[in-house]
C-alpha cells in the first residue's frame, strides 16, 4: 500500500516529518476536535479496528489495557473518567493527538482477549469527508497531504483540478489525514461510528 511519497510509519509516529504542518492542523482543531477532558463526554468515541458494537462494547471490554500496549505508534489510549462512568477506561483513539495507522498485522486486535476487537468484523472506525470550505486545494492552493500520506489505497482520491475526496468505500476512519491536514481549520469532517456490527459468534 505504502509508495515513496509516503513517511515511514517511525516517522508519522515520532512526528519529525510535517511537524510545522501537524501543528497548524492542531490549531485548526481547537474548536472542539481534539477530544479534550471536558467534552469526552458528549463524544462519540473512536474504537480501534475491529471493534463491536458500542453496547457489546462496554459490557464485553475488560479495561485490561492489552490493546493500549500493543499499539506499535500509541494511538490507542485509555478514555479518562470523564467520558463517564460506563466509559471511563476503555480503549479510543483520538486522531488529531495520533491517528491509527492500520498496520497489516492489527496486534490491538491479536491481543484482545475478551473478542471486543475481531479480525471478523470490519476495520471501519469513523466517517470522514472534506470539509471544502476549509481544504487549501478546494480553496486553490496547492496541497495534497491527506492523500500522500493516507494508509489506505484509494481511500482519497483527487479529480482533475488536484481537489481530494474520501471514497467511503476505501475509507477506515483511521484519523491520518485530520492529523496531517494544514488548514487553518482543519478540512477533515471526522465522526465515529455509532452504528458498529453486534457480533453474533
Amino acid at each position: 500500500m505504502a509508495d515513496d511519497r509516503r513517511m515511514s510509519r517511525r516517522e508519522l509516529f515520532r512526528g519529525k516529518v510535517f511537524k510545522p504542518l501537524r501543528e497548524a492542523a492542531q490549531r485548526g482543531a481547537v474548536a472542539g476536535r481534539a477530544v479534550s477532558r471536558q467534552d469526552i463526554s458528549l463524544v462519540l468515541l473512536q474504537r480501534p479496528p475491529g471493534a463491536v458494537a458500542e453496547g457489546q462494547f462496554l459490557a464485553s471490554c475488560t479495561r485490561c489495557g492489552d490493546c493500549v500496549t500493543a499499539c506499535p505508534p500509541r494511538a490507542i489510549r485509555w478514555a479518562p473518567p470523564e467520558a463517564g462512568e460506563k466509559r471511563a477506561g476503555t480503549p479510543f483513539i483520538d486522531p488529531i493527538r495520533q491517528p491509527c495507522v492500520m498496520c497489516t498485522d492489527t496486534p490491538c486486535i491479536t491481543v484482545c482477549e475478551p473478542g471486543v476487537l475481531r479480525f471478523e468484523l470490519p476495520r471501519t472506525m469513523a466517517r470522514a469527508s472534506v470539509d471544502k470550505l476549509a481544504c487549501l486545494a478546494w480553496r486553490g492552493q496547492p496541497c495534497r497531504l491527506c492523500v500522500d500520506q493516507c494508509p489506505m489505497d484509494g481511500a482519497i482520491e483527487l479529480d482533475e483540478a488536484n481537489r481530494p475526496a474520501i471514497n467511503s468505500e476505501a475509507c477506515t476512519g483511521c484519523g491520518v489525514c485530520v492529523q496531517v491536514c494544514p488548514a487553518p481549520r482543519n478540512a477533515i469532517n471526522h465522526r465515529p461510528l455509532s452504528n458498529r456490527p453486534f457480533w453474533r459468534g
